[in-house]
C-alpha cells in the first residue's frame, strides 16, 4: 500500500495574505502592550456611578456622594480627597494614592476610589 502524497504549493497571493496577516497580529500585539505600559487610571465608584480619569491629567473631580459633595484631586500621578461632607474628616487625611491596587475611601459618604491600571514600578513578587 504506497500512497502517493501531494504537497500543496502556495502561490504568490497565498503568501501575500499569510504575510499580511502576520504583520497586522504582530502590530496589534505590539500596540496593545505598548501603549498601556505604565498607564493608571483612578476609578471613582460613588452610590450614582462609577467613573474612570486618567491619572496623568491634573484635575479637580467633584462627585455627589450619599452626604453630599467629595472633592477629590488628581496631581502629579497621586490621587486624594481634598474636601468630604463626612464628619470626622478620615478620608481626607488618608494618605494620597498612586499604584495600582492603592484605594481610600469616604466611607460615611458612599465614594470609594482605587488606582487600577499597569505601572511600570509595581512589584508582583520578591523571591529570595
Amino acid at each position: 500500500m504506497n500512497k502517493k502524497t501531494t504537497l500543496y504549493k502556495a502561490k504568490p497571493l497565498d503568501l501575500l495574505i499569510i504575510a499580511v496577516s502576520l504583520a497586522v497580529t504582530a502590530a496589534a500585539f505590539i500596540s496593545a502592550y505598548k501603549n498601556n505600559k505604565g498607564r493608571t487610571q483612578l476609578l471613582i465608584q460613588t452610590p450614582y456611578g462609577t467613573y474612570a480619569y486618567d491619572m496623568a491629567q491634573d484635575r479637580t473631580i467633584d462627585v455627589q456622594g450619599e452626604l453630599g459633595v467629595s472633592r477629590i484631586q488628581i496631581e502629579k500621578g497621586k490621587a486624594r480627597f481634598l474636601e468630604s461632607p463626612c464628619p470626622n474628616k478620615t478620608c481626607i487625611q488618608c494618605a494620597p494614592v498612586s499604584k495600582t491596587g492603592e484605594w481610600t475611601a469616604c466611607l460615611p459618604n458612599r465614594v470609594f476610589i482605587r488606582v487600577e491600571g499597569t505601572s511600570d514600578d509595581t512589584v508582583d513578587a520578591i523571591a529570595q
